[in-house]
């Protein structure tokens, strides 16, 4: 007997083969515009910072090496083409359990309509993790001129990414963002994506849409240490916004009191305008062993503690969202095991820091 599901659900077939008369565009070329990647058309990599971040010993080596992966990334462009396909080659696939492979190694598409971007297609990899190159197809019901947003997978590097097109077809540049300076991002796998079933799940992807804002990842899963070579060159990056949402992984509470506020400190002093929201510790408290709530509750006091320094000496551009309460009433049956966010756990966080961002960026204008 078959073990494969397709053979008896004909809907979880997936077509991986180029339609007749597909011309395949490399987005690296115009008019694709990329966004959340460090120079893709100047560099030709996709990755989320640059060289020399990447090789800085002052920088956690885990943090370097995940500078590569995707997470964050998006591609936008029009076309009134009836068939989107999309052309993946991958230097090597990601495997682990609290994902699927759509989150990990596959792309999101959104078309927008009625004024909002909207899901129409995840573009699924193999379930095959030899498989490092593949072909996924969507056929519109008409051709038409559409505006799509593509989302780059979480938890993977990508060496390269074509765009299948009919033949003929009309290919433009696609819409700006209207708030065209970055929200930054830093965190820990959960701002990184951990473990949204898709790309467009990760809460700073639903922000992207939400405020129709460019968003950069920093999220570095088991990785972010606070670690003042990574402040040093945030603080130099351009942003509209910063959100400090470092903590998951420092090794102990002396760590973080001793590292959360001079990472904010650093990107401060550089920044002295930049609006800097401060939000840690998204993990649900309920149901959590006393000793361990006891942690989580400090790490939440001392992020309200540097808040409030802050705002003794004199921040006005520094904002406070409650982590604990960002995870939703649903607590630890937001997440897939206690900590790591499911689409539920990434919308509530979404849904916690929107509004806060909404008002930073209305305010502060295009």
């Amino acid at each position: 007997m078959s073990k494969n599901i397709t053979d008896i659900d004909k809907n979880l077939l997936q077509q991986t083969a180029l339609p007749e008369g597909t011309v395949l565009h490399n987005v690296l070329s115009e008019p694709f515009d990329l966004y959340g990647l460090y120079r893709p058309r100047e560099t030709g990599l996709f990755h989320r910072a640059s060289e020399a971040a990447q090789n800085d010993g002052g920088i956690l080596e885990g943090a370097r090496r995940l500078m590569r992966h995707t997470a964050g990334g998006r591609v936008r462009f029009k076309t009134d083409s009836r068939n989107i396909s999309v052309y993946v080659k991958l230097p090597s696939r990601t495997k682990f359990s609290h994902m699927t492979y759509a989150g990990i190694s596959g792309f999101d598409m959104y078309v927008c309509a009625r004024g909002a971007d909207r899901h129409v297609k995840t573009f699924l990899p193999p379930s095959d993790q030899t498989v490092t190159e593949y072909i996924s197809v969507h056929t519109f019901e008409s051709a038409c001129l559409r505006e799509i947003t593509l989302h780059f997978p979480l938890y993977n590097e990508v060496s390269e990414l074509y765009i299948g097109l009919d033949g003929g077809a009309e290919l433009q540049k696609g819409r700006p963002y209207r708030h065209k300076k970055p929200v930054l991002v830093y965190g820990s796998s959960v701002t990184h994506g951990c473990s949204a079933s898709r790309p467009g799940m990760c809460h700073t992807n639903i922000l992207s849409r939400w405020l129709d804002c460019d968003t950069v990842n920093f999220g570095f899963s088991g990785s972010d240490k606070g670690e003042a070579a990574l402040a040093e060159y945030i603080a130099k990056l351009p942003m509209s916004v910063f959100v400090h949402s470092y903590g998951p992984n420092a090794p102990s509470l002396e760590h973080y009191e001793q590292t959360y506020y001079p990472f904010y400190r650093i990107i401060r002093d550089r920044n002295p305008d930049l609006p800097i929201i401060m939000m840690a510790n998204t993990t649900a408290v309920t149901g959590k062993e006393p000793l361990r709530e006891e942690k989580l509750t400090r790490r939440r006091e001392i992020v309200m503690s540097a808040y409030l320094r802050g705002r003794r000496e004199g921040d006005q551009n520094l904002w406070y969202v409650d982590g604990f309460s960002a995870r939703g009433f649903e607590g630890e049956e937001a997440t897939v095991d206690g900590g790591h966010p499911t689409d539920i756990g990434f919308y509530n966080m979404a849904s916690a820091v929107c509004p806060v961002l909404r008002m930073i960026l209305d305010r502060k204008g295009k």
